[in-house]
């Protein structure tokens, strides 16, 4: 879980940078250095023991909750009850698909 947590940092603030950048007219260093850290986040996730796939679909459940979490914390959002909800769903997929014995 800790490398799933790293990679939402990594992905969740590498792609930030980069709107920072395009969206909100910011220097493009911050586009640049969102480019290494979008990078990096890339390599976290190989650091992954199971297949691309079933990483990847794990990750897409973590990386939704985390994306509203910075939303809540960074961009100052209150979660909705459906956003809350959804998060929930989505989190207990993602351990149906990546945890059970194999």
């Amino acid at each position: 879980m800790a490398l799933f947590g790293l990679a939402a940092l990594f992905e969740i603030g590498g792609g930030y940078l980069i709107w920072l950048w395009l969206r909100e007219q910011k220097s493009y260093l911050l586009g640049l250095l969102g480019g290494v850290i979008l990078f990096i986040y890339g390599i976290i996730l190989t650091s992954q023991p199971e297949t691309f796939g079933r990483v990847y679909a794990t990750y897409g459940g973590i990386f939704i909750i985390s994306s509203l979490l910075w939303g809540f914390l960074i961009d100052k959002k209150k979660l909705d009850k459906y956003e809350i909800i959804g998060s929930v769903i989505t989190i207990v997929g993602a351990c149906i698909i990546f945890y059970p014995p194999r």
